[in-house]
């Protein structure tokens, strides 16, 4: 986009209180908690006669960098839920998309399936396919077409045109020993050498938060630089973060020479430690899940997350349950945080491909490293001793290929364990996942109440298997008025925290001005937000209303929160207004006092009637008051 349309663009928002419009704004100084209630990304409604909504439409144009239609023949859905109401009814629908992997006997992608052969049927019920796709990687290597924006202009919008999916490696560190770390490291490497160039690819490690190694490439040399950057990193959760095997916590004999009450006291406390340390690793588990989920949720089409690791500490399903692994101890209930990450993956179009990063699986009994002993110090010898210990082992081993098997049957991937070759099960999982046919219906139950909702889908053609998301959760539009209000605080202090990934569940682009005279010494922010994941309610005045929160948080150079800031803009477009919006992005503005010195910025944009937020990188340097008077 040249300077002069950003300059018509961000004049919209210079001048859109001047306009004859019911207008109000809310600009202070304020925390987290108070810039705006945040939420992960919800489902989309809007309030308009019903059409094809926007995530079943070409996507928008009006704002630079937007990623190019796809080929002809292939529609795409914009990820997340898309809700459409009609005035008159006020009936809310919402349009459920499908990503459906079809193999034939062999495990060979069937590419020549038509809308007709397919039917869907949603807790046994009959539901009409209203779109469909196919999504398959063509010879063309994917365009990177990064945008070339005026200076102090940042994005959140993809930088570049998908002719494939989208995969995402994990390399998880919380959840696995060092030893298994390394053998990752180089098989990791190896598939990187004879990797597709097809596939835009991103890394990234977890630990005891996630961090990004490497965005979204196709460059095999970058991708091995990201690999060992990565390096490996003691799991604080792990008794043994070496190797994962049983450490003797006590010495030999030491236990048995208490008392009977003393070693059930014993025995209760190793269970409630080793359930706090379960306790944390499914929080840390779960928080960066929904990172991610919150990160893709922009992008279009299809997303492989590729997690390899030695313990997959829970399992989304309808259930909501952690799994029954003996390990644990005393349970916990994480049922509806389960439930809210299972939604959040299935609406971002997020496929899990776990795989177990032991490779086969010996007994660690037998091992060179083993001590011999439990961690109360018992010797294992043999004879019932033997057995229970690899009795143990084998269930704790069966609870997590259960939990892979289900990570994955519920969002449509594939789990992968038992095997050596993981290098190729990496190839395996990013080939799986990039040809596949996308289904979109409108449910014929209008109940939004929560629940989980099964879903069936046949085709007529014998000797087929189908992978796709088991179901999703029937959310309600309107329940994120509903949260709790330091929920939302949180959610949005995580949004904006620079080791959280950008959001991408609203576009914008926003112009970060320096300070000058005529802004009083503040940092002014611009934003033009895509309007068309916004909810718009429209009015008895005949206006489209809106609810839209802008804020800014300000860190050091050393990544250090400084300051934060926030703007509220609630509107009323008439016919003319909302056409300008609709071409050229809704207006916010925010602004923010620094003192002297180079800011990392996270802008941050979000929906007030959904919770949908946007967020985006930027920098400023704040020079001294003296030389901002200077300036004409």
């Amino acid at each position: 986009m040249t300077p002069l349309k950003w300059r018509q663009l961000f004049a919209i928002a210079v001048f859109f209180p001047c306009l004859a419009l019911p207008f109000s704004a809310d600009s202070r100084e304020q925390t987290p908690a108070d810039a705006a209630p945040a939420a992960s990304p919800q489902q989309t409604p809007t309030e308009k006669p019903i059409t094809p909504p926007p995530s079943a439409q070409a996507q928008p144009s009006a704002l630079p960098g937007t990623p190019k239609a796809p080929p002809a023949g292939v529609q795409v859905a914009r990820p997340g839920a898309a809700y459409e109401s009609a005035t008159v009814l006020r009936v809310t629908t919402r349009l459920v998309m499908l990503d459906v992997v079809a193999a034939d006997s062999h495990g060979h992608a069937v590419l020549d399936l038509e809308a007709k052969d397919f039917s869907v049927l949603e807790d046994g019920k009959s539901q009409k396919v209203r779109a469909f796709g196919f999504q398959h990687p063509v010879a063309e290597t994917p365009k990177f077409t990064k945008q070339s924006l005026p200076a102090n202009v940042f994005t959140n919008i993809p930088q570049f045109r998908l002719n494939s999916s989208l995969n995402v490696i994990l390399l998880d560190a919380l959840n696995t020993p060092l030893t298994s770390q390394s053998y990752v490291r180089q098989k990791m490497l190896h598939y990187i050498e004879t990797m597709s160039t097809d596939s835009p690819t991103a890394v990234y490690t977890l630990g005891q938060k996630l961090r990004m190694v490497q965005d979204f490439t196709t460059d095999p040399n970058i991708l091995k630089e990201a690999v060992k950057k990565a390096g490996g990193r003691a799991s604080a959760l792990l008794d043994n973060p070496v190797s994962g095997e049983e450490t003797e916590l006590y010495p030999p004999g030491f236990f048995d020479s208490l008392p009977d009450q003393a070693q059930a006291a014993l025995q209760s406390f190793e269970a409630e430690r080793t359930s706090f340390q379960t306790d944390l690793r499914v929080r840390y588990t779960m928080d960066a899940l929904q990172s991610i989920a919150h990160w893709l949720s922009g992008y279009q089409g299809r997303k492989n997350l590729i997690w390899i690791s030695e313990a997959f500490p829970l399992s989304i399903s309808p259930d909501a349950t952690v799994s029954s692994n003996t390990e644990f101890g005393a349970e916990r209930n994480y049922g509806d945080d389960i439930a809210k990450t299972a939604a959040m993956l299935t609406d971002s179009q997020i496929a899990i491909y776990p795989i177990d990063a032991r490779g086969l699986s010996t007994s660690g009994i037998f091992s060179a490293s083993s001590s011999g002993g439990d961690r109360f110090g018992h010797r294992i010898t043999g004879g019932p001793q033997l057995g229970n210990a690899l009795s143990l082992e084998s269930n704790n081993l069966t609870a997590t290929h259960g939990a892979m098997n289900l990570l994955a049957e519920r969002t449509g991937g594939k789990a992968y364990y038992n095997r050596n070759d993981l290098d190729k099960a990496v190839r395996d999982g990013v080939s799986d996942g990039s040809s596949y046919y996308m289904l979109g219906y409108y449910p014929e139950n209008k109940d939004w109440n929560g629940k989980f909702r099964k879903v069936q889908v046949k085709v007529d053609r014998p000797g087929l298997k189908l992978r796709y998301r088991l179901g999703y959760y029937a959310a309600d539009p309107g329940a994120y008025g509903k949260e709790n209000g330091k929920q939302r605080a949180r959610e949005l202090g995580d949004a904006l925290n620079l080791d959280h990934p950008v959001s991408t569940a609203l576009f914008f682009q926003a112009a970060v001005l320096p300070p000058s005279a005529q802004s009083k010494s503040n940092i002014v922010v611009l934003y033009a937000i895509d309007v068309h994941a916004l909810v718009l309610e429209h009015g008895e005045d005949g206006a489209e209303h809106a609810d839209v929160e802008c804020v800014v948080q300000a860190y050091n150079e050393k990544g250090k929160p400084v300051s934060v800031s926030g703007n509220t803009v609630k509107a009323a477009m008439n016919p003319e207004t909302y056409k300008k919006v609709l071409q050229g992005g809704f207006p916010c503005r925010s602004e923010i006092a620094l003192p002297e010195g180079s800011y990392l910025l996270r802008l941050g944009v979000r929906d007030s009637r959904t919770g949908l937020i946007g967020t985006a990188n930027a920098k400023v340097d704040v020079p001294k008051l003296a030389e901002i008077k200077k300036d004409p």
